[in-house]
């Protein structure tokens, strides 16, 4: 089972939000007409106004046929730009991820077991950015396989959202994202690997130290729900050390 726990981690890293509750006006006047487009007003809306650091506790349940296969609680901790810890059912395992500019780090016990170069859509799209220039994210998006020239609008829980990467709202199966229209930040990722469709879905925002936080996110394998994650002990710490981030370091790092 860990080993399957470990092999999942590039499409489970920290689908959180974060944004101030003082930014609650309508964020833009004219309407955008691509994807491109739509990343630079995410950018501009909430340039100097996004929290760099956010660290959380959060159940891990996985289901096998719709019914509860295991529970874990992981420890996580992110700074921008691009840097990711977890820790698998505590620290003292020696399981985990660091995820550092790019590049995924993985460790069994206490030992790295793996390392590859991987933009990672969740860190992008719900964090990044709101830090990287336009012309950063958009680059990077396109790498990742999202066709930002593909637009279209539709409703997701009841509110109004943009959809990039397809023209089709449902098309389940190309690389997508989808954007809260009026708040500017991503409720949903589509991505597609080796014919497997990963749908992520972010819900039940609520607001913590004055931030909106999506405190459930909801993992989909072509449609079948595999993982749900809940959040708690959530904190915005004002500094962190670069060396939690530092895959030499992995082993002695604890932020609690």
């Amino acid at each position: 089972m860990k080993k399957n726990l470990l092999n999942f981690t590039l499409y489970l890293l920290l689908p959180f939000l974060t944004l101030s509750c003082s930014n609650n006006m309508n964020p833009t006047a004219s309407k955008p007409q691509n994807g491109q487009q739509v990343i630079e007003t995410m950018y501009s809306y909430w340039e100097n106004k996004w929290y760099p650091n956010f660290a959380f506790d959060q159940r891990a349940i996985f289901y096998t046929d719709d019914q509860v296969s295991k529970e874990e609680v992981w420890q996580e901790i992110y700074s921008y730009p691009s840097n990711l810890h977890i820790r698998f059912d505590g620290f003292e395992t020696g399981n985990g991820i660091i995820y550092h500019q790019d590049t995924l780090y993985t460790f069994k016990e206490g030992k790295q077991v793996n390392k590859q170069y991987s933009i990672h859509p969740l860190v992008l799209l719900s964090f990044d950015v709101y830090f990287f220039s336009p012309a950063t994210t958009i680059s990077k998006a396109q790498e990742l396989n999202f066709d930002l020239s593909k637009l279209t609008e539709t409703k997701w829980q009841g509110r109004d959202t943009y959809v990039i990467g397809t023209t089709d709202p449902n098309d389940n199966t190309s690389n997508q994202f989808w954007v809260d229209k009026e708040n500017l930040w991503v409720v949903r990722v589509i991505t597609n690997n080796k014919g497997v469709a990963r749908d992520v879905e972010m819900k039940n925002y609520k607001q913590v130290e004055g931030s909106w936080v999506a405190t459930e996110i909801l993992f989909k394998n072509n449609g079948k729900l595999f993982l749900r994650e809940e959040y708690f002990n959530i904190s915005f710490p004002e500094k962190v050390d670069p060396s939690w981030f530092d895959p030499a370091q992995f082993a002695t790092a604890n932020w609690k």
